[in-house]
């Protein structure tokens, strides 16, 4: 069974804006499976056939999907007619989350040929008292290019600009419950800049509101400088902690080994 994702068009996008429960508006896209002819096989398909919000707030959007199933019996050799079935879930909860970046920048002062990192230390809500490697990563704002969502928040975070960029894929966080796409990234050949904030303002001038998503998330970090060898041995021995995190560091060893 094939799945394909499409991002709500503007037409349907305003029945699935009211919400049961509102602690914000969740103005990242929203996603639904469509079967098409490229994503039907011999082996079915599948549809959202119903989309109800239950929760959301400026970060995410938590839904009831109704999913229809249809399943085709191919295992009938006495005859060309298969048996097609079809299925309703009527529970299948499912994740609307901003899209994400994650960058492993150079290190300035280190040169191409032996190039360090700059590596962040930080503990997060959900790893409780631990301790975890990182790399700069954060929210792509609604309307906003990955790339450039990357580069707002290598300036933001590290105070760098960078000429080099890599893109290395895009990845579904899950892929039964959405949870949105990440976008890792190499940085290289970077030198150190002014301060820029995203939105133009001083931090402590930002609004609560639904604009700039990112700049709530803004926590305190240690940053230090890795040598590549450094680098690799932490990512083999679980010191990023987040599979985001250890996916994108991973993702850059294997592309700066080619």
């Amino acid at each position: 069974m094939f799945t394909k994702l499409k991002a709500l068009t503007s037409a349907n996008k305003s029945s699935t804006n009211s919400c049961l429960v509102t602690f914000g508006t969740y103005l990242g896209t929203k996603y639904e499976s469509a079967a098409t002819d490229a994503f039907k096989t011999n082996r079915g398909e599948i549809i959202t056939i119903g989309n109800k919000c239950l929760v959301q707030s400026r970060w995410m959007r938590v839904a009831q999907h109704q999913v229809q199933l249809t399943s085709t019996d191919n295992n009938n050799n006495n005859n060309n007619n298969n048996e097609a079935t079809t299925k309703v879930i009527d529970d299948w909860l499912w994740i609307d989350y901003h899209d994400r970046i994650n960058v492993l920048v150079q290190d300035p002062n280190s040169s191409m040929d032996n190039p360090s990192f700059l590596i962040l230390k930080q503990t997060k809500y959900a790893l409780s008292s631990q301790e975890s490697l990182s790399v700069v990563g954060g929210i792509v704002e609604p309307d906003e290019e990955p790339l450039v969502a990357a580069k707002r928040e290598v300036n933001e975070e590290l105070h760098v600009i960078c000429n080099s960029w890599t893109p290395l894929g895009k990845y579904r966080t899950d892929v039964n419950r959405g949870m949105g796409w990440v976008h890792p990234y190499l940085a290289r050949d970077c030198s150190y800049s002014k301060i820029i904030v995203g939105s133009g303002v001083e931090q402590d001038d930002v609004e609560e509101s639904n604009a700039n998503v990112g700049v709530h998330d803004i926590e305190k970090q240690n940053i230090q400088s890795m040598t590549l060898s450094e680098v690799k041995a932490s990512v083999m021995d679980q010191k990023f902690v987040e599979v985001q995190w250890s996916n994108s560091v991973a993702l850059a060893m294997l592309h700066l080994m080619n």
